[in-house]
């Protein structure tokens, strides 16, 4: 069964970074931004 509409992969936006407190810390952590608006943890 085919999709309705046409599904392209979601592309790279830009590298973002999110605040996260650890052991009292604070650290930045390197998001990957697609243009779906969904976030990936950068390796």
């Amino acid at each position: 069964m085919l999709p309705r509409y046409r599904t392209s992969p979601k592309q790279f936006v830009k590298m973002v970074y999110s605040k996260v407190q650890v052991n009292g810390k604070l650290e930045l952590v390197p998001m990957e931004l697609y243009s779906d608006g969904s976030l990936k943890r950068s390796a």
